[in-house]
């Protein structure tokens, strides 16, 4: 059997977002940045869009904060690979309303094949949620209808910290064997091959902190980061979690990359 890679071609657009009363401007240029680069996917390849948000509310002292989080992505018809020059942002606002303009530049792949209908739930304490309280137990319930390989990192953008928390240490950098259609619960002394005596803990220093877990999945065997010398790479700063990322999506056009925001209370 033949395989085709699909072509990857520069792309690039300009997206306007309005941001609301409640939002920061670091959050603002996040959305707008997203956006712009599905606009971009969606102008060269026709992109079906997807977008997912999430609104937090916390009380501290009597007042009340509003957070505001958004990860866009595609459906289908087409990726984002990687960023060719930095993002454009202009700030400006406009009847006292924020508005920020990002142009961006990057490649793009298109996408023909259809999506994997993975299945990924996030459990607390046992239980299916995406909200966690400090020293609650976090556990992943996974299930693909095809046999292949997962891998599964937790990002602090505070921090700008990525941290690999599947494979396990005794994994050897290798991304996890998921046989098709078995039904695994991951981070978990469920799960056999987990070496540690206690469950996989969240825990907050702050009132309330965010952090996105990534789910990566390929039907082809891929690899941790490694260091020179071939030594397994737990932790990487986001910048270089990402070019590892890039790197790897840009081989395996296969590779399925599933983001979700938790939030985690003190």
């Amino acid at each position: 059997m033949s395989v085709f890679a699909q072509k990857i071609q520069n792309v690039s657009a300009k997206y306007t977002y309005y941001a609301p009363e409640t939002m920061s401007i670091d959050e603002a240029k996040r959305i707008a940045i997203d956006r712009a680069k599905i606009q971009a996917i969606g102008d060269a390849f026709g992109t079906i869009v997807s977008q997912s948000n999430s609104t937090v509310i916390s009380n501290q002292n009597g007042n009340s904060n509003t957070h505001f989080f958004s990860l866009g992505g595609s459906d289908v018809k087409g990726i984002w690979i990687a960023d060719t020059r930095e993002p454009v942002v202009e700030i400006s606002y406009i009847d006292n309303t924020l508005v920020i303009c990002a142009e961006v530049y990057g490649k793009a792949r298109e996408q023909k094949h259809a999506d994997l209908e993975l299945s990924i739930k996030t459990l607390r304490n046992g239980i299916e949620s995406e909200q966690f309280k400090d020293n609650d137990r976090l556990s992943i319930l996974f299930q693909s209808p095809v046999k292949g390989f997962f891998s599964i990192w937790l990002a602090d953008d505070n921090l700008k910290q990525a941290y690999c928390l599947l494979p396990y240490e005794n994994g050897n950098g290798n991304a996890r064997e998921i046989q098709s259609r078995k039904e695994y619960v991951l981070l978990s002394t469920a799960d056999a091959e987990y070496p540690y005596k206690e469950e996989t803990i969240l825990t907050a220093e702050k009132e309330l902190e965010i952090n996105r877990l990534i789910f990566i999945f390929s039907t082809s065997k891929f690899s941790m980061p490694l260091t020179e010398q071939g030594e397994y790479v737990p932790e990487l700063t986001i910048p270089k979690f990402d070019k590892w990322l890039q790197k790897n999506r840009v081989k395996d056009e296969n590779m399925y990359v599933i983001q979700k925001i938790i939030e985690i209370r003190k």
